[in-house]
């Protein structure tokens, strides 16, 4: 339970320490004298996140510390030890103008991460937020679980994790044997269009000359025969000339070694011009151009450069593509027999799965029976006389995290309308009413300690309000609970009173807490009944006062 909450530098709040106790604890105070900033202090040691307009001077840090003892059960011995917990703990949370936070708990310093764990179920907050979700559908199946075994659920949720954990390996393992088989098809295309051209790269690589002489061949015949009757067959013909000069050279080659090497010079060029001519004559005796084989060449060129252009810079590279495609195609293995198998198997987690949530839903709807019982009763009991409140539950198509059902609550509070939704049909004064409701239902079976409720009496009076604040005395025989109230009737019912005065401090608004002694609880309520202080409203806050509790 929350033993202690000092706040400072918090929106209208200076400085302020309440001490809470057991049982129902009450603030009171004017509308804006800052009853909810403690709300909002209890939030930040609970681990909420920080708005930095809370920041009352911004030249200071604001602190927030909080004394909880009770069952720290749910947390590990690590945690334990490491922050020295046994049957309490002290959190305190500093902020400053930068937002940067420091958090201690037991004095050692702490993450966010760490004081949610720990702060975990410390305190249930319920103010208008809440009442928010009592109005939302989506919200109605956690209030019912609350009152369901936890072995239903957990193992529904077991049994179901199993069914997604292995639905999820089949559907990858069928989308990576159908990217699988998409790749192979594409593997084979690519290795026959390499497979195809045969590539020779030492014969490939002279395509572009091949095509060249082809393209120029009637111009390369005309220079060939005009070369060879300048070299051979003209009347005067560099042959026979070089011939003649290289053969009076040879005749005056012993007379010196210059002479010598003339002569084998215009040997040697006799013997080139003979090679030349011979090739020049096998350029005259080729074929005329041959258009289908220049279109083939020329083909096959372009198909060439578009596979390099694809697979590798070079052809060398593209036959080495070729290579590595043949060895994944041959690594490929479509198990269809281990597919047909997991899918049995994903089918019988699916059956298990349904049983676990039938026998879930099972278990709420004998929960939802008993506690639409044990709310009408209370409703009854909080002056809604012959209200109908059930819950009505919705089949999804498919399993799902919740077990594949929705439930929403229906309820009617006037005798002869049919139940309806309670979003559509309550009014504030009412949901403020289902929710005490619930709460007093799951006061038992929820493990938190301290209920906090901000103004969960908005909308009632008279006798409906004497009822809420029975039903609030009722609930912190079991439960510290600390109530936020505008109502006297309500306000009398604490054990403790803590009156919240709102100033002035400078330019500043400024709130101060008190608790109140007999004397001044007194007047506090006669103020909340009257407006002012009077002899009548002191009489009607001493007789609350003096019969709370009675027929509770």
């Amino acid at each position: 339970m929350l033993n202690m909450l000092r706040v400072e530098n918090l929106s209208v709040i200076e400085s302020a320490t309440v001490e809470f106790g057991e049982g129902l604890n009450i603030i009171t105070g004017e509308t804006g004298a800052g009853k909810s900033v403690f709300i909002g202090a209890l939030k930040l040691l609970l681990g909420e996140r920080f708005t930095r307009t809370l920041l009352r001077d911004e030249e200071k840090k604001l602190v927030v510390e909080g004394l909880f003892s009770g069952d720290f059960s749910h947390l590990s011995d690590e945690t334990k030890e490491q922050f020295g917990i046994e049957d309490e703990v002290i959190i305190r949370r500093e902020i400053d103008n930068a937002g940067k936070n420091r958090v201690y708990l037991n004095n050692k310093l702490a993450t966010v991460v760490q004081l949610k764990e720990v702060a975990d179920g410390f305190a249930d907050i319920h103010g208008q937020h809440e009442h928010q979700r009592l109005l939302n559908p989506a919200c109605h199946i956690e209030f019912l679980d609350a009152a369901v075994e936890q072995r239903f659920k957990s193992d529904y949720a077991e049994s179901y994790g199993r069914y997604q954990e292995k639905k999820k390996k089949f559907e990858n393992i069928k989308s990576d044997i159908s990217k699988t088989l998409k790749e192979k098809d594409i593997l084979e295309f690519q290795l026959n269009e390499i497979e195809s051209m045969n590539i020779d790269p030492a014969e490939d690589e002279g395509l572009e000359e091949k095509i060249k002489m082809l393209s120029h061949m009637e111009k390369i015949r005309e220079a060939a025969a005009t070369s060879l009757n300048y070299l051979k067959d003209g009347e005067v013909n560099a042959s026979e000339l070089i011939g003649s000069a290289s053969s009076l050279m040879s005749s005056v080659s012993d007379y010196g070694t210059e002479l010598a090497s003339a002569a084998d010079s215009l040997s040697e060029i006799g013997y080139k011009i003979t090679d030349l001519t011979a090739f020049l004559e096998k350029m005259l005796d080729m074929q005329e151009l041959d258009p289908e084989e220049l279109n083939r060449l020329m083909d096959r060129k372009f198909r060439l450069a578009n596979l390099m252009k694809k697979y590798g810079g070079t052809l060398e590279e593209v036959i080495r593509h070729g290579q590595e495609i043949k060895e994944r195609l041959d690594n490929l293995f479509l198990d269809e027999d281990a597919l047909t198998k997991m899918e049995k198997e994903v089918a019988s987690f699916h059956s298990d799965a349904v049983k676990k949530a039938d026998a879930l839903n099972s278990a709420r709807r004998k929960a939802a029976d008993t506690l639409s019982s044990e709310i009408i009763k209370n409703l009854s009991e909080l002056e809604l006389k012959n209200s109908v409140f059930k819950l009505e539950f919705f089949q999804q198509d498919e399993l799902d995290e919740l077990g594949g059902v929705r439930t929403e609550f229906y309820i009617s509070t006037n005798p002869g309308f049919p139940p309806a939704p309670l979003a559509r049909v309550a009014s504030g004064g009412e949901i403020s009413r289902v929710m005490l409701s619930l709460k007093d239902v799951f006061a038992e079976s929820d493990r938190v300690d301290t209920l906090v409720f901000d103004e969960i009496d908005t909308g009632i009076s008279g006798k409906t309000a004497k009822q809420v604040a029975k039903k609030l005395s009722s609930i912190a025989r079991g439960k510290q609970v600390i109530v936020i109230t505008h109502l006297p009737v309500v306000a009398a019912e604490g054990s403790k009173h803590f009156h919240i005065l709102k100033g002035t401090a400078g330019d500043k608004a400024k709130t101060d807490v008190k608790e109140l002694n007999p004397d001044e609880r007194e007047e506090v309520i006669a103020f909340m009944i009257a407006g002012e202080k009077t002899p009548s409203s002191i009489e009607q806050a001493r007789e609350l006062l003096t019969g709370r509790g009675d027929n509770a």
